[in-house]
């Protein structure tokens, strides 16, 4: 989830989440430039600074599949 999205933001969907049980695997996106703003709300979940690639984004995916 991107880190922020109108309405609901990443750390507000992956908290929301962590309520009401649910333990799915997250990774967080951000494309702010400054390492202070995009860091992982939570640094037991990844974080995909953008610009990326798909073969980026599916290794990631992957990544974090396999500790499932």
């Amino acid at each position: 989830s991107d880190l922020v999205m109108p309405r609901l933001g990443g750390r507000a969907l992956y908290d929301a989440a962590r309520r009401e049980g649910q333990s799915v695997p997250f990774l967080f996106a951000s494309g702010y430039s400054d390492p202070d703003r995009a860091t992982s709300p939570d640094p037991s979940v990844p974080l995909l600074r953008k610009p990326w690639t798909g073969p980026d984004l599916l290794g990631r995916v992957r990544d974090i599949l396999d500790r499932v």
